[in-house]
């Protein structure tokens, strides 16, 4: 028969040992996870970063405007033919004549009588 002190030394005992195992198993938890953070370290340091910076909005705004002057037209000093041909051609592409007039720098009014210009021209006319 086990007495007193015997059940409390062999239970203190027990929870020594259960409290000492889980600490080894912690710490070889936390060995494996240090090595896990070290390799996927040296992957990061050896992979170039490939994905470009998302731009910033007055960037991205300076490029747009760069494009449309590339696209704008000036029709100072053209014919009245020629500024015919790009109107209708901005047109048939779909831009109304607010669009129009601000690609090409003129007045609504001037684009809007040489829209109706265009709708009078009978097909396969040309104006020079």
């Amino acid at each position: 028969m086990m007495t007193g002190g015997s059940v409390l030394l062999l239970t203190s005992g027990s929870v020594g040992l259960l409290a000492l195992l889980l600490c080894l198993r912690l710490l070889r938890t936390v060995r494996r996870l240090q090595k896990r953070v070290q390799h996927l370290e040296q992957h990061l340091a050896e992979q170039p970063l490939s994905e470009p910076q998302p731009a910033s909005f007055s960037a991205s705004l300076g490029q747009a405007e760069r494009r449309v002057e590339a696209t704008t037209v000036s029709l100072r000093g053209m014919s009245q033919g020629d500024k015919y041909r790009y109107v209708a051609s901005l047109a048939q592409q779909g831009l109304d004549a607010t669009g129009i007039a601000a690609a090409l720098q003129m007045s609504p009014a001037e684009v809007e009588q040489l829209l109706a210009l265009a709708q009078l021209r009978p097909q396969g006319q040309n104006l020079s």
